[in-house]
């Protein structure tokens, strides 16, 4: 297993980008559309099983699990990016600090949030936008996955580290086996079981249960360069510090996500009421599959630059950079085709409830222009993330949340007397500005002279 991840490391600053490109990519693209295709067919399962209101309810949770995200991309993704950069740089020992550190910290983090947003779970629903008629629902779905926190943020943070280590492949088998256990569970608890939405949460922490068991095997292999070693399981404080650092930028924007979702269940709640919050639900699933794809080609380009960059080959990380930008620029736009031309059975396939479907209709059209320009900042903003730029990715990333999504969620709808629709309306308005700005610091940025073994980005 030493010689083959020595080959894989020699093929990341050889093998052709196309190759590379393929090679991660794919793997990584599947593993995040297949955990959002089961979010998606999640809700189609409540939808159809429980009831409208229960999608609505589902839809109250959504800042909770995007803060349990948040949380994770703090120590899980950016110790996959720390350990490429080291690896690239030949630093076999930190990468396998870095592998026990994660586990360390993921264990701490996961226990202090689950059990603070367990505790206070009614006030932090009422919060969120629940009503009379939702929070039952949202209660009932998102109790047993705070019980289970620890074994989500471990299976979540590890199978990260599985790609960053040069093993996409492996990463894929993981989820493909712990979506694919939920999605069997899944309608047998809600509907052979009648357990309603409950048999969601519970189908999902068996699912994960399996992967995390599946994940830990693989790093006690000896045979692997970093694996699980005893001596090695004690908090570093310093590279603790390391990796958070890294790690800030997609938490805050993960957190920000959650403050939007927040801000945009209320804002719809109070134009549309709770049919309106599922329709926000039905939405931003089917957004959440598509841009979960950038999100995926993301994190498969995210070893190739990090490696190649430790190694001071720009060339490499320019290439590979303007290859994942054509392509995901590309998929979107014919998602943001596809979405226009069958708005209607995708949207029905949720619900039969014709409010809830005509809502969710008009949110879809008008958020589906937000694909195209969205492909272009996340990959940017992704990219600056790669290189170990925290300082540059925190920035894109609070742009569109903070900057300008808030503020137009609150104008909109007054202003031009656009009422829901100024909402949704708000959500491409928001992604065409932010993605200007990314692609103007970018621009920028590769004028400069980067410390970087000499190198430069313009090279």
């Amino acid at each position: 297993m030493q010689n083959v991840s020595q080959e894989k490391y020699r093929q990341l600053q050889a093998a052709p980008i196309g190759k590379l490109l393929l090679q991660y990519s794919i793997p990584a693209i599947i593993n995040m559309a297949v955990v959002s295709l089961y979010n998606l067919t999640d809700s189609i399962f409540i939808g159809n099983g429980v009831g409208a209101l229960a999608i609505s309810g589902l839809a109250v949770t959504f800042p909770i699990i995007n803060g349990i995200i948040a949380f994770n991309t703090l120590v899980g993704i950016d110790g996959t990016t720390l350990t490429s950069i080291s690896l690239g740089r030949k630093q076999y020992e930190k990468a396998t600090e870095v592998l026990h550190n994660v586990v360390i910290l993921g264990f701490i983090i996961s226990l202090i949030t689950g059990w603070i947003i367990y505790l206070n779970l009614d006030t932090i629903l009422w919060f969120f936008g629940a009503s009379e008629s939702t929070i039952p629902y949202a209660k009932e779905y998102i109790e047993i996955l705070l019980r289970a926190n620890t074994i989500t943020f471990l299976f979540l943070s590890l199978n990260n580290l599985l790609r960053g280590n040069g093993f996409p492949k492996k990463s894929l088998e993981s989820t493909l086996l712990t979506v694919g256990l939920n999605l069997i569970l899944t309608p047998i608890f809600i509907f052979a079981l009648n357990l309603g939405i409950k048999g969601a949460s519970i189908a999902t922490v068996i699912s994960q249960v399996i992967g995390l068991i599946w994940v830990v095997r693989l790093f006690c292999l000896k045979s692997n360069k970093v694996h699980f070693q005893r001596k090695y399981f004690k908090l570093k404080l310093r590279l603790a510090t390391e990796i958070m650092k890294l790690g800030t930028p997609p938490f805050i924007l993960n957190l920000c996500t959650a403050s939007i979702t927040i801000a945009l269940i209320n804002r719809i709640g109070f134009y549309g009421g709770d049919f309106a919050v599922g329709a926000y639900g039905i939405v931003s699933r089917i957004y959440m599959l598509f841009s979960m794809v950038i999100i995926g080609l993301s994190i498969g380009m995210q070893p190739i630059i990090g490696f190649n960059y430790g190694a001071g080959l720009m060339d490499r990380v320019i290439k590979t950079l303007n290859m994942g930008l054509t392509i995901a620029f590309v998929f979107m736009l014919s998602v943001f085709l596809l979405s226009e031309m069958a708005t209607k059975p995708i949207i029905r396939l949720f619900s039969d409830e014709i409010s809830l479907n005509d809502m969710a209709i008009v949110g879809l059209r008008i958020c589906a222009w937000t694909f195209p320009v969205m492909a272009v900042q996340t990959t940017l903003t992704n990219f600056f993330q790669s290189i170990g730029k925290p300082k540059t990715s925190i920035i894109l990333s609070l742009i569109r949340q903070i900057g300008f999504l808030i503020p137009l969620i609150f104008l909109l709808p007054e202003m031009f007397n656009l009422g829901l629709n100024g909402i949704w309306i708000s959500i491409p308005c928001a992604d065409t500005i932010a993605c200007f700005v990314t692609v103007w610091v970018y621009l920028t940025h590769r004028q400069r002279p980067q410390n970087c073994n000499g190198c430069n980005l313009t090279n």
